[in-house]
């Protein structure tokens, strides 16, 4: 059993975690000292491989793993090497995107993707129908999806209790199979989420920082929580 101690901090994490987008400049990009890479690469790697005791319900049982997710790290030399190519890479996107300049400040972007086990693009699911009239297959694919989710909000916690700053970006660019390509990652593997990490070198550097949208827009009271209670009758 945990302690009320424990219970306590964790609620503080919860709470503390917020949505922060850092922009820098791509001319100008954050350097980080040695101590600093070392340090906190080692964090991240640290609160990935501890995020990952997400539960999941079903084996996705490819290449011989269970996990239906896949991670990827990208640390800050190359996010810069990104940021620099990014217009190469894509022409027609506007030159007021904010990935770059994101790219440009972090300490390092890491892309988790979902394995879908039976959706395909234009496939219509049929056959094996589970106890509410759906095929099973959407609900195995369903329970791979949260799984996944599950793992993000674990990583984004152990993040913010390491004292950095994240921000989960819904990809952008990052999801197109020219971006995979580039990465390395399997074209049937479907992005979930990008989260670019602040270092905490960065707070004295030149950038700004815009904080998420939501966090103001939350119910007031906990206005969505429902305590069911049945009728009788």
């Amino acid at each position: 059993m945990q302690s009320e101690d424990d219970i306590q901090a964790l609620s503080k994490i919860i709470g503390a975690r917020k949505t922060l987008k850092v922009l820098g400049d791509v001319d100008q990009p954050v350097c980080f000292t040695k101590e600093n890479i070392e340090n906190y690469n080692q964090k991240v790697i640290e609160s990935i491989k501890t995020a990952g005791w997400a539960p999941f319900h079903y084996n996705r049982d490819r290449d011989e793993l269970a996990e239906p997710w896949r991670v990827y790290v990208i640390w800050h030399e190359d996010c810069q090497t990104i940021a620099s190519c990014f217009h190469d890479w894509f022409p027609d996107v506007k030159a007021s995107n904010k990935l770059p300049a994101m790219l440009s400040a972090c300490g390092a972007l890491i892309i988790t993707t979902w394995l879908p086990q039976f959706r395909r693009k234009n496939q219509q699911l049929e056959g094996v129908q589970n106890s509410i009239g759906l095929p099973k297959q959407i609900t195995i694919d369903d329970e791979h999806l949260a799984a996944a989710a599950a793992m993000v909000q674990n990583l984004l916690l152990l993040l913010t209790a390491n004292s950095m700053g994240t921000y989960w970006s819904s990809g952008g660019q990052f999801r197109t199979p020219a971006m995979f390509e580039k990465l390395g990652i399997n074209q049937d593997e479907s992005f979930l989420s990008g989260v670019f990490v602040e270092y905490p070198s960065t707070l004295g550097e030149s950038v700004e920082r815009i904080s998420g949208k939501q966090r103001n827009n939350r119910s007031q009271d906990h206005a969505w929580l429902r305590e069911v209670q049945l009728n009788e009758d």
